[in-house]
C-alpha cells in the first residue's frame, strides 16, 4: 500500500514535469554569531589529573595484589597397589641360537636348506665340494699300507735276531760242556803225569814214557785254555746279537710309530671328508644363511658361519641392560613386562630368569645383563627386535599413596609465611591438607613409587584427605597448555587472595 509521502512525491514529480524550470533564485546569506567558551581553570585541570593518577595507582595496587594471591590445585589421598619398577632396553634373542659353519675350506657344492627352514638334528642343510678331501684319504691310506709292510719286514728282522742270539747262546753252552770234559781230562792226565813221575825217578819207567805223560798234560792244558778262548768269543756273540735284537726292535718300534701316524692321517682326512658334509646340530628354524652355491669357505682361521639356527622359537629371551644403580633391586623369577615397535598395543609378558654378573661398559657406563624368558606360541616375536622392558621389582598392595605432583611440590618460604605455615625442617618431608577449609602442614614419610604414585609410610594423612599438589600465582600460573597434575581438582585460593 502506498504511503501519503509517496503521494505526496509523486504529485511533486508531476509538477515538475508539467512547468518549466525556473533558474535558481540566490540563496541569502545569514552570518552565524561565534560564542566564546569559558575556559577551565586551574583547580578543574589538577582535580582531573587526581582522579587519573589515583584509578591508575588503584589499578597497579589490584594487580600487585592479584600477582601476590596464591592458589594451589589438590589431589585426593588414595589407597590402592604401589608397584615399584626398573625400565631397560634389550634385545629379543632365541634361547638357544646355533651359528653352523665349516670345519674344512672348500666351495659350497649344494644347500639344502634356506631362512626359516624348518630343521632336525643331524639333516644335512649343505655340502662343500668332497673331491680334494677323498683325493687325501686315498693318500693317506696307500701310505698307511707302505708303513704297514715296513712294520711288517722290522717285525721278521726281530725274529731273526732273537733267533741269531738263541743259537750263540746254544753255542756257548756247547763250548762250556766240552771245556768241562777237557778240563776233566787235563785233571787225568796230570794225575797220570804224578805216577810217571814217581815210577821214573825209581827207575821203574822209561824217560820216554815220562816225556809222554808230561806232553799229554800240556795238551790238556792247552785245550782247556783253547776251550775258554772259545767261550770268551762265545760271549762276545752274545753280545753283538743282543745288539742287533735291539736294534731291530727299535726298528720295529719306529715302522709301529710310522704306522700309528699313517694311520691317524688317514682317520684325519676321513673326518675332514666327513666334514664336507654340514649337518643341523640341533632341531629348529633356519633365521639366517649367509652363503651361497658356488661360494667359498675359508675355514684357516675361523669357522666361518653358512647357517643361524634358533632351536625353539616359541621360547625366546630378551637381553636387557640394567644400569648399575638398579641392578641391585633385580632377583630372579620377578615378573617383567615389555613393548616392542612391531605390536605398539601389545604388553607382552616373562619372568627374570638369570642376572649375569659380567659388566658391560660403554661411554664409562656400567650396566648389566638381565635375561627375561618369554612365552612365544604364536610366533609374533621375532629375533632381534628391541623389546622397552619393565622390571616389576617390589609392590605394596594396599598402600595409602599419593599422585607423585605431591612430592614435587615445594613452596617458597615466603609463600609458607603468607600462608601462616610452618617452614620445612631440613632432611624432612611435609604435605598440605586441606581440612575444614583451611590449609594444614603434616610431616609425612613417603616411601616405594611407580613413577606414577609413591606409597606415604607415615603421617597423619587418610584416604580420601585432598593434599595439595600444586602452589602458583598470577604471576607464575601456567599456561591452559600446561599439564595437570594428575587428579587435580580446580584450583583454590589461599589466605593471601
Amino acid at each position: 500500500m502506498a504511503t501519503a509521502v509517496d503521494e505526496v512525491d509523486v504529485a511533486v514529480v508531476d509538477q515538475i514535469d508539467a512547468k518549466p524550470l525556473a533558474p535558481p533564485q540566490p540563496v541569502p546569506f545569514h552570518p552565524v554569531p561565534i560564542v566564546k567558551r569559558p575556559r577551565r581553570s586551574w583547580t578543574q585541570w589538577g582535580l582531573i589529573a587526581g582522579v587519573v593518577i589515583a584509578l591508575a595507582a588503584g589499578v597497579e595496587l589490584w594487580r600487585m595484589h592479584s600477582a601476590n594471591a596464591i592458589s594451589y590445585d589438590t589431589v585426593p589421598v588414595e589407597r590402592g597397589p604401589v608397584q615399584a619398577s626398573v625400565t631397560a632396553t634389550g634385545t629379543l634373542n632365541a634361547v638357544v641360537d646355533v651359528q653352523v659353519g665349516s670345519q674344512v675350506s672348500g666351495n659350497i657344492k649344494a644347500l639344502y636348506a634356506d631362512f626359516n627352514t624348518k630343521v632336525t638334528k643331524g639333516q644335512l642343510v649343505a655340502l662343500i665340494d668332497p673331491q680334494v678331501f677323498q683325493t687325501q684319504v686315498d693318500q693317506a691310506s696307500a701310505a698307511l699300507d707302505s708303513v704297514h709292510s715296513a712294520a711288517l719286514t722290522a717285525a721278521a728282522q726281530v725274529q731273526k735276531s732273537n733267533s741269531d742270539l738263541a743259537g750263540t747262546m746254544a753255542s756257548e753252552k756247547s763250548v762250556e760242556s766240552v771245556l768241562a770234559k777237557d778240563k776233566a781230562n787235563a785233571l787225568n792226565a796230570k794225575n797220570q803225569y804224578v805216577r810217571q813221575d814217581t815210577l821214573f825217578k825209581d827207575g821203574i819207567i822209561s824217560r820216554t814214557d815220562h816225556d809222554l805223560a808230561q806232553a799229554t798234560v800240556d795238551a790238556a792244558e792247552a785245550q782247556v785254555a783253547a776251550d775258554q778262548s772259545q767261550i770268551e768269543a762265545a760271549k762276545q756273540t752274545i753280545q753283538s746279537a743282543q745288539a742287533q735284537v735291539r736294534v731291530t726292535q727299535d726298528q720295529l718300534g719306529s715302522a709301529q710309530a710310522q704306522e700309528r701316524q699313517s694311520r691317524a692321517s688317514l682317520e684325519q682326512a676321513k673326518v675332514n671328508l666327513e666334514h664336507t658334509r654340514i649337518t643341523a646340530p640341533v632341531d629348529g628354524t633356519v633365521i639366517a644363511r649367509r652363503m651361497d652355491v658356488g661360494q667359498t669357505v675359508a675355514a684357516s682361521f675361523a669357522a666361518p658361519t653358512i647357517f643361524e639356527i634358533a632351536q625353539d622359537l616359541t621360547k625366546m629371551q630378551v637381553d636387557t641392560n640394567v644400569d648399575e644403580s638398579d641392578i641391585g633391586n633385580i632377583s630372579d623369577s620377578q615378573k617383567a613386562t615389555f613393548t616392542v615397535d612391531a605390536y605398539p598395543g601389545t604388553t607382552f609378558r616373562g619372568q627374570v630368569m638369570d642376572v649375569r654378573k659380567a659388566p658391560i661398559s660403554a661411554q664409562n657406563v656400567v650396566t648389566y645383563d638381565v635375561v627375561i624368558s618369554v612365552a612365544n606360541p604364536d610366533l609374533k616375536l621375532f629375533p632381534g627386535m628391541t623389546a622397552n622392558a619393565r622390571i616389576l621389582t617390589l609392590k605394596l598392595d594396599n598402600a595409602l599413596k599419593v599422585p607423585n605432583a605431591v612430592l614435587r611440590n615445594h613452596p617458597s618460604a615466603a609463600m609458607l609465611t603468607q600462608l601462616n605455615l610452618p617452614p620445612v625442617l631440613a632432611n624432612k618431608q611435609q604435605a598440605y591438607v586441606v581440612r575444614g577449609g583451611k590449609l594444614q602442614a603434616v610431616p609425612v614419610t613417603f616411601g616405594l613409587s611407580d613413577g606414577k604414585y609413591t606409597a606415604v609410610t607415615e603421617g597423619n594423612l587418610h584416604e580420601g584427605d585432598q593434599v595439595v599438589a600444586r602452589f602458583t600465582t598470577a604471576a607464575s600460573a601456567p599456561t591452559a597448555s600446561s599439564p595437570a597434575a594428575p587428579g587435580a581438582s580446580g584450583g583454590r585460593r589461599g589466605p593471601g587472595f
